[in-house]
């Protein structure tokens, strides 16, 4: 069970996500910076009260998730492109997480709206108690009754306290439930996210070059007495959160290359893109479940 404190966190966390959510748009334009979107996002974040659960993800048509700019990123937003925006806010390390598509005069603008429309019937079957496969069945019969096609090994996710991934996977397609998606349990929090392609795509992502996020691998840092003083920093201003690289390499460029060199102390995200090379929409909301009633905090 949560504390009225905890709750309290997470609702703030929501409402600072959904703020800066519906301003996120305006930053989309032909010729936009995507380092300007990221940073303004997470400005805008910090401005609200809460801290970035995570990098802002700008995902361009075949990207589905973990691009965020680089140090001195030149990447613009190109005209005809799908754009996802997902961003996260923390209070204590207490989540939320979103999503939303913005078109830049895409052909591809119609996933959007299924994209939308797959996440508020998916938020309809939630229920406490209730088969964590449903999700993935409602979700797909939406997206390919409007005659598209869902990422199959996108999914969304459980989480908790200063982790974004907390095990629990909530399904985007049909799956036999066998117990092993299990159910909405009480007093959790959940992030659902469904992810939409064309009919023609393969409709699943593959691993692509790393995309700029980290994470602390492991809680035993390097030995190294300046290396070390690093990591403990990374450590207490992130904990187990993903961070961006452009993050760290503000605090000291020279330590964090050092530290990428080694490998197995920092783990670095991989794009994900879509495996035939065609576009992505996606939408997210996190939700809390109580004793009582399923709430979207986003």
């Amino acid at each position: 069970m949560l504390s009225n404190d905890e709750v309290e966190k997470l609702l703030r966390a929501g409402k600072i996500v959904r703020a800066v959510r519906e301003r996120a748009p305006a930053l989309v334009f032909e010729g936009a910076k995507v380092s300007d979107i990221c940073e303004r996002v997470e400005e805008e974040i910090r401005r609200l009260g809460g801290e970035p659960a995570f990098p802002c993800n700008v995902g361009i048509n075949n990207i589905g998730a973990h691009y965020t700019s680089p140090p001195d990123d030149t990447t613009l937003v190109p005209v005809g492109a799908l754009v996802k925006i997902d961003l996260g806010a923390h209070i204590d390390g207490y989540v939320a997480d979103s999503a939303i598509t913005v078109s830049v005069d895409s052909e591809y603008e119609d996933m959007i709206r299924v994209a939308d429309e797959a996440l508020e019937k998916a938020l309809q079957v939630v229920t406490i108690g209730g088969k964590i496969s449903e999700v993935g069945s409602v979700v797909e019969k939406t997206i390919r009754s409007r005659g598209f096609r869902p990422i199959s090994n996108l999914t969304g996710h459980q989480i908790s306290r200063y982790t974004i991934h907390a095990g629990v996977s909530i399904p985007n397609v049909r799956a036999i439930d066998i117990g092993g998606w299990g159910r909405f349990e009480q007093w959790s929090v959940y992030a659902i996210e469904p992810f939409v392609t064309p009919l023609m795509a393969a409709g699943e992502v593959k691993n692509g070059p790393p995309g700029n996020i980290l994470h602390i691998a492991r809680l035993k840092g390097p030995k190294e007495a300046e290396s070390r003083n690093f990591f403990d920093e990374l450590y207490r201003r992130y904990k187990t959160l993903p961070f961006a690289k452009r993050w760290a390499a503000k605090i000291d460029g020279f330590r964090l290359a050092k530290l990428l060199e080694e490998k197995r102390t920092l783990y670095e995200y991989p794009v994900l893109v879509e495996a035939t090379g065609k576009a992505i929409a996606q939408a997210e909301h996190t939700i809390l479940t109580t004793d009582k009633e399923v709430i979207v905090t986003t």
